[in-house]
Formats: structure tokens, sequence, C-alpha cells
């Protein structure tokens, strides 16, 4: 899809430190029908006076009835640079891949800029706009006239904003919209949201749903994925 949740950056405090994420999900069954997947995503943050750097890794894997279903990952590094204290300036770039649409290789790099427009202890919010270049490469599959190499320029524009309810519970939600640039019919967009429940310092309960679209996927692709999850955060 192109797009990365990054409000666990986007919320830190800008204090001088580093953090790192562990968010572990698994599931299964056994019986009649027989399945299995994991999920692992681990975010690093350096964070320094004017900026911040975030290298941030995901990966997922499912089986059902012993037939791979789920098997895609990407890498994210994105640097941040304060330029006020409402507008900072940012670079990104990210490499993927997902076997069941058909993903063989994406690679791209982008920039923006993203203004505050909340800031306080109950309620965050940023709005970001820029663009990226991609450079993706699509399976080959016998029947199929789709496959090969593509470039595209697309815009990229998000909202994020996170609520905390109280001090153990949070609420966020971030909307992704990325149109190419020669042609807006053709976009991609993400609905996210995540419930936070903290047991202990270190560790919280999630419950998260994911939307995703693409308007114009890959042939045999469906347009929209929905998935939905509850796992458990590690922060230290």
């Amino acid at each position: 899809m192109a797009i990365v949740n990054m409000d666990g950056l986007h919320f830190e405090n800008k204090e001088e430190k580093f953090s790192a994420d562990i968010d572990l999900t698994v599931s299964g069954s056994t019986g009649n029908s027989t399945t299995s997947k994991a999920s692992l995503n681990t975010q690093l943050n350096w964070i320094d006076e004017n900026s911040i750097n975030m290298v941030i890794f995901g990966y997922k894997y499912g089986e059902s009835n012993n037939v791979r279903s789920v098997n895609k990952s990407f890498i994210h590094y994105r640097y941040i640079h304060k330029l006020n204290n409402s507008l900072d300036w940012e670079l990104f770039t990210q490499l993927e891949t997902n076997e069941f649409t058909r993903l063989s290789y994406r690679g791209l790099m982008g920039a923006g800029v993203r203004f505050s427009i909340a800031n306080s202890d109950k309620h965050r919010a940023f709005l970001g706009a820029g663009a990226f270049y991609s450079n993706e490469e699509i399976e080959f599959t016998p029947g199929l006239t789709d496959d090969g190499v593509e470039e595209i320029t697309r815009a990229n524009f998000y909202f994020l904003s996170k609520y905390n309810i109280t001090p153990a519970i949070s609420f966020s939600n971030v909307i992704y919209y990325q149109p190419r640039l020669n042609r807006i019919s053709d976009y991609r967009a993400l609905l996210e949201t995540k419930l936070d429940i903290k047991i202990h310092k270190d560790l919280s309960f999630r419950l998260s749903l994911d939307i995703e679209h693409d308007s114009e996927p890959s042939q045999t692709i469906k347009s929209t994925d929905v998935s939905y999850m509850t796992g458990l955060v590690i922060k230290f």
C-alpha cells in the first residue's frame, strides 16, 4: 500500500532519548480447519532537540490448512526536522513485498511537511502533505497481463490524532490518501484505528482495525482489505 502508520513516531514527546516498541501478535486454530497467523512490528526512535530518526520493520505470515495465506514485509526509515513549534519537514524511504497482492518489490523515496493542529496532554493531532516516487514490480502470473516494473509519483496526505482518555487508555486513528499525480483516479487510502490499554508501565493490550483501499489494484486482487487484531505492545 506504500502506507505505514507513523503514529508511534509522531506522538513521541520530543525529549532527547532512544526508544523502541515491539508489537507481536499470534493466533491459530486446530480441528476442522487449521490456521496460524503471526505478525511482528518493531519501531526504533532516536530523538534529539530538533530532529527524530526512526526505523520501523513489519512482517506478517499466515497459513490456512497448511497453505500459505499471508506473507508480507516492509522496512521504513523516516527523518523529521523541527522548523518551529507547529511545522516540521520530513524525508522517508521504504522497501516492501507482499506475495498475495503480487507485489514482488516496491521501493520508494519521498519528502513532505507536517503541521501540528492540536498539542495538549489529552489530544495531539497532525496534518501532513508531500509526495513520493516509487518503483514497483508486479509478479508474473500465467493468464494475466499487468506484470512488470512501473515507476509512479504520488502525492501523500495524512491526518493523525491521538486521545488520552485516561492515563492508562488511549485511542488513536490515522487516515492516509495517496493519489497518483498524473491520474488522480488512481489512489490508495488507509484508515487505521487503535485502542491501547496499559497493563503495566511498559506493557499494553491493543485492539486495532485497518481498512486499506487501492482504486486500481493488480489484476485478480480485490480493491479493499479489512483486518482486525488484538495483541500486546512492549515499550522500552
